[in-house]
């Protein structure tokens, strides 16, 4: 079994791509009732965007939540846990939030990789997309990154394959705790004037937290957690996060890309 969090769809792409590798099955976290979670398959797996150098919150939440009788199968049974954390360059300290998460609940992790995918925060100021350019890049190297990881966890590596990045840790014990508490402020999402009311924003923010207003404008509720896809799925560029993201680019994995058009043409 395979849990996943993803907005912009890198990490929904990765879980994916390694559940058809390893026969597994894939389930999107904010789906799952953590008290309902049963350890399926042979492994369990927990596929997830790295946030301002640390464990998106949704996360450890989950991992928290999750009942006792699904710690004691996976110790019963000797299931590998492993983990494998999306980022635009680096990870810093992640893999060693995550392993005191689990193993704070009796989750011993065999294995933590990392794959560079395409930058998509664009909350902060000097955060933006890649060019074209080095996005390509990126995800021309991807899937032989998947490969290389699905034949790890075939043959039940126990290893730590990330890429660390410098000054670990003041990113990840100074920088994420800032990030938790001020990182979003969900006063400052709007919409503008070009906001054409497809509720593409409502559809795909992975809590729930957007609905549109009698208008059919968007209105944000207080349960962000960041993953800024209400931002990149915009067709008009018509979500806005105060004057941060006035100039920046937009991305999506091309799978959520394609997903997103095929549901237009749908409608």
């Amino acid at each position: 079994m395979i849990y996943y969090f993803s907005g912009t769809g890198n990490s929904e792409w990765a879980a994916k791509e390694l559940g058809k590798a390893l026969e597994e099955e894939v389930t999107f976290i904010p789906y799952q009732n953590p008290l309902e979670a049963s350890p399926k398959g042979e492994t369990i797996g927990f596929v997830f965007p790295v946030y301002s150098w640390g464990v998106p919150p949704l996360v450890i939440d989950f991992i928290n939540r999750l009942p006792e009788s699904f710690v004691l199968d996976i110790q019963r049974q000797e299931k590998d846990v492993w983990v494998v954390m999306t980022c635009g360059d680096e990870v810093a300290l992640a893999p060693e939030m995550i392993k005191g998460t689990l193993e704070g609940r009796g989750i011993e992790v065999k294995s933590i990789w990392s794959i560079i995918l395409p930058n998509d925060y664009v909350l902060l100021p000097g955060f933006d997309v890649d060019s074209r350019e080095v996005e390509k890049e990126k995800l021309r190297k991807a899937p032989s990154r998947i490969k290389e990881i699905a034949e790890g966890l075939k043959s039940g590596y126990t290893k730590l394959d990330v890429v660390r990045g410098s000054l670990c840790w003041a990113k990840t014990k100074l920088v994420y705790p800032l990030f938790k508490r001020w990182g979003v402020s969900t006063g400052k999402w709007h919409s503008t004037e070009s906001c054409v009311s497809c509720g593409l924003c409502v559809r795909n923010c992975p809590n729930s937290n957007i609905e549109l207003d009698k208008s059919g404008r968007p209105e944000w509720g207080t349960n962000c957690c960041s993953c800024v896809a209400c931002y990149h799925v915009c067709p008009r560029h018509a979500v806005e996060y105060g004057n941060i993201t006035k100039k920046k680019g937009q991305y999506l994995n091309p799978q959520k890309e394609l997903c997103l058009r095929q549901k237009l043409s749908d409608d």
